[in-house]
């Protein structure tokens, strides 16, 4: 399932992307300087796009053929209808399923014993029957018995022997002292073949109700699974064997899958009838229990039955918030239960739904300038403030600013957005007619196209570490998402330069000091800089658009901006010839993955 749905953007995506005119050759020496993965993907759009273009243009499409385009567009849509139905799959339809219904299925192709002995002693022998004896000492022999009409097996040299009513234990030892009755040192070794096929009826609520034959190695267990089990009406608990008119048996399927007991072990006779009752009550159970489901009880059992039979509650469970939905005299109630207790006494009645309630918790983890870093469990609506003083604290190195909280659910939606990036970028180059950049522009587009495809995406998200600020104000605190991640740094006095810089790499932080000062401790901007969309990466997630000294709407003077130790400044290529669009995305993309690498001072080196 997880494998077709991910292919599900990519897909929706091929269907809607526009073709334009078809693209001149690539420049050779741009196409080589590519990632040799991003030269099959854009030639394969060329590609394409030509024989599309050469259809369109050559011949009129036929009716069939937008007859057959139709066709496939609508087989699409119903597989991914299909698939979106899947997904949408609720837990209360789950529950629908009644315990016990999946394993007659199997049993008819595990637990069907077709033409098989039985070593079992107690089984009781018949007519039909067959079992071969050997002899072993002075006299060495073998012979095939079967058991006849009158019960008996007649034995060479020995005589007529009644077996019949007799277990297979009882008629091995008879046969095998009667047999060195006769002869002196011989032993005799019995052993049962084949067993006699039976006549039964199987009757009452199953899928298949009728007379079938089976074997004398046949229990209750293998007649249900021949008949397919116990219908949607059909009682798992309440299933009787019915022998010479009296009822022998009442077995209990969930005795022995619930509760480990022996049932359904009597074997079956001809003549013999199971008879399936109808189901008493159908009571589901959802929330806090460790096997939620749907329940078959008996009219005479109280609802703590089902709290048994799944296997009681889990340690999320919230007894405060225990429920009881119940359909009497045509109208829906809600019951609220104060405790578990008052299910000892209350019978349950048909349809019952039992909610169990649970805490909330996520599942979150701290690392770094903590006291005690690792995983924890938190309650729903815990924040970064919580987690903190559950983790001890910062300790003396922590540089809080610089703390980074990493979500699941952004990473997937920064994964979506690097995807249709690197699509979009394709598409824009397939579509231009003709691509002869200079040098420096062509390692730069290789450059990007590269860092798209390399890059990984995060999930992170700004937010604030300041306790004290937190403490004061908790509208600034974030609540915790199941699996989210905080990484504390240590306090690294360092601003980091990148890009069209003379010299990369980390300068001592100093305080008041303004952007050029840092710029110029680098050598100043290359010559191929675009100083108008310079990007700082601030320690805590945000990320401003400076230029150096110039009032540019949208941007901050670099003047008047504020750096603080752990920033980052990345100073972009010139794109004068590059769709400004596509580079946009790009650094965009860019900047907002390497955030929480470079950014987070606990990595930057010298």
């Amino acid at each position: 399932m997880k494998n077709s749905i991910s292919y599900l953007p990519h897909i929706l995506f091929l269907i809607t992307v526009p073709f334009f005119t078809v693209a001149q050759d690539f420049d050779e020496d741009f196409l080589k300087s590519l990632p040799e993965e991003v030269q099959e993907d854009l030639m394969k759009r060329k590609s394409d796009k030509e024989e599309l273009e050469e259809d369109r243009y050559r011949r009129p499409s036929s009716y069939v053929e937008k007859k057959n385009s139709r066709k496939k567009i609508e087989e699409l849509q119903k597989e991914l209808d299909l698939l979106r139905g899947e997904l949408l799959e609720s837990e209360e339809d789950k529950l629908d399923i009644r315990f016990g219904s999946e394993i007659f299925s199997l049993m008819q192709t595990t637990l069907m014993p077709f033409n098989e002995p039985n070593f079992d002693g107690e089984y009781v022998l018949d007519f039909g029957d067959v079992l071969e004896i050997q002899l072993v000492g002075q006299k060495s022999d073998s012979h095939i018995l079967p058991v006849k009409r009158d019960g008996s097996v007649s034995i060479p040299g020995v005589g007529k022997m009644f077996v019949s009513g007799l277990s297979l234990d009882n008629a091995v030892n008879t046969i095998s002292k009667k047999i060195e009755s006769f002869y002196t040192a011989v032993e005799a070794y019995t052993t049962l073949v084949s067993v006699r096929d039976i006549q039964v009826i199987i009757a009452g609520n199953v899928f298949s109700p009728g007379p079938y034959t089976l074997n004398g190695n046949s229990t209750l267990f293998h007649a249900l699974a021949i008949s397919g089990g116990p219908s949607e009406d059909g009682s798992f608990r309440q299933i009787d064997l019915v022998r010479g008119g009296k009822v022998i048996e009442t077995a209990d399927f969930y005795e022995t899958f619930i509760n480990g007991a022996s049932s359904f072990s009597s074997r079956l006779r001809s003549g013999d009838l199971v008879f399936v009752r109808p189901v008493s009550n159908l009571v589901s159970i959802s929330g806090a229990v460790k096997r939620p489901g749907t329940y078959e009880l008996k009219l005479d059992e109280n609802l703590s039955k089902v709290i048994s039979f799944a296997n009681g509650i889990n340690n999320k469970a919230d007894l405060s918030q225990i429920s009881l939905i119940r359909i009497s005299d045509g109208l829906v109630s809600n019951i609220p239960i104060k405790s578990l207790f008052e299910f000892n006494n209350m019978l349950s009645r048909d349809n019952d739904k039992l909610v169990i309630g649970s805490h909330s918790y996520r599942s979150v983890e701290i690392e770094g300038a903590v006291k005690n870093p690792g995983k924890y469990l938190v309650n729903e609506g815990a924040g970064i403030y919580d987690l903190v003083l559950i983790a001890g604290g910062y300790t003396n190195t922590a540089y809080p600013f610089g703390g980074v909280l990493e979500n699941k659910q952004t990473k997937k939606i920064n994964e979506k957005a690097g995807e249709k990036l690197y699509e979009s970028f394709i598409d824009e180059l397939s579509n231009i007619s003709s691509v002869v950049p200079q040098q420096g522009e062509m390692g730069f587009l290789a450059e990007i196209i590269t860092e798209i495809k390399n890059t990984k995406p995060s999930g992170r998200v700004s937010a604030e570490f300041d306790l004290e600020k937190l403490k004061n104000d908790p509208s600034l605190d974030i609540l915790l998402q199941d699996g989210d991640k905080i990484t504390i740094p240590e306090f690294l006095d360092h601003i980091y330069i990148f890009g069209e810089i003379n010299t990369e790499g980390t300068i001592r932080y100093k305080e008041g000091a303004d952007f050029k000062y840092y710029i110029d401790k680098k050598g100043g901007y290359s010559p191929y800089a675009n100083k108008k969309n310079v990007y700082v990466l601030h320690p805590n997630g945000e990320t401003t658009l400076v230029a150096d000294n110039r009032n540019i709407f949208m941007r901050q003077r670099s003047d008047q901006m504020t750096l603080y130790p752990g920033s980052v400044i990345f100073i972009p290529r010139e794109t004068a010839r590059i769709p400004f669009s596509v580079a946009a995305q790009a650094y965009a993309s860019i900047l907002g993955n390497i955030g929480v690498s470079l950014a987070s001072v606990s990595v930057l080196k010298d």
